[in-house]
């Protein structure tokens, strides 16, 4: 079994990070695995990293799995980043710092990677806890009925809630090494170029049990900032991606649909994803931007 390193991007999330830390810590033993919980607080003013500490403190098993690093605020892609360049695991596994994991996540992971072991990326089901506090499960993309590798994962994310998310995903760090992980810089979206990076590089594998939870009612959610720019950078990458010469012909007509998909979610004439929204666009003007219309 390789050693884990679960990476967690902190920022101004004092009231969730001991619950975060607590659930990676126990999916982690529950799985057998030796691991490491690498926390990154991104220039945090609330005392999230000084939370960090009192909950490693408590515990000398604890403090042994802790490592935090602190860094200027940056951003969240930057704060990834450091995270899995410095783990000392081959297998990196992500966590957001207000979102927290079933006790069997890092198993089904970890399961994943063994089975596939050639594969670049793996996530399992998440379920919501809406702004509300009502708890969502969702119905998942195209191929999110089984367990294995996703037929394409660009169909995937087309046609359903995002598959694969920043509290799901796990990869080898030699895939990281290839891929440069996240943009820096980009504020929204940077966690799905991330993916689909890996995704162009290697099979994305999936199970649709639910491992992980995402809280949308948490604090200081960036998806919830005000007067925040048109979130592009996905259909950028998914544009930018289609220059790659050597794309089989099935992941080149995904990725024209996908950014026909992303046209149309930008320009407002959609707002959710179905298992029947790729079919919709099939031969769209996917050069359109919606955005100048």
């Amino acid at each position: 079994m390789p050693l884990v390193s679960v990476v967690i991007p902190l920022f101004q999330k004092i009231r969730h990070i001991k619950v975060a830390l607590a659930a990676a810590y126990r999916s982690c033993l529950l799985a057998g695995a030796s691991f490491e919980l690498v926390v990154v607080d991104d220039g945090s003013t609330d005392g999230s990293g000084d939370a960090v500490l009192d909950w490693a403190a408590s515990d000398p098993a604890r403090a042994r799995a802790i490592r935090l690093i602190r860094q200027a605020n940056r951003g969240a892609a930057a704060a990834r980043n450091t995270g899995w360049a410095a783990a000392r695991g081959e297998a990196i596994l992500f966590l957001d710092a207000d979102d927290t994991w079933a006790d069997h996540h890092v198993a089904e992971i970890l399961g994943l990677m063994a089975e596939f072991p050639a594969a670049a990326l793996y996530a399992d089901a998440w379920q919501e806890i809406s702004p509300d506090r009502n708890s969502k499960q969702h119905d998942f993309g195209i191929g999110s009925d089984r367990r294995g590798p996703l037929d394409c994962f660009f169909e995937a994310m087309s046609s359903g809630p995002m598959i694969v998310t920043s509290s799901t995903a796990g990869t080898w760090k030699s895939c990281l090494i290839k891929t440069r992980g996240f943009p820096e810089g980009v504020k929204h979206g940077e966690d799905k170029v991330g993916w689909g990076r890996l995704a162009l590089l290697g099979d994305v594998v999936w199970s649709p049990r639910i491992g992980a939870v995402w809280d949308k009612s948490a604090d200081n959610r960036s998806d919830r900032a005000e007067g925040c720019p048109p979130r592009t950078a996905w259909r950028d990458f998914l544009v930018a991606a289609q220059v790659d010469k050597s794309l089989s012909g099935m992941t080149r007509q995904n990725l024209e649909i996908a950014v026909a998909v992303e046209n149309a979610c930008l320009s407002g004439q959609i707002v959710l994803f179905d298992k029947g929204t790729p079919a919709r666009f099939v031969g769209r003007d996917k050069g359109m931007d919606p955005l100048a219309a």
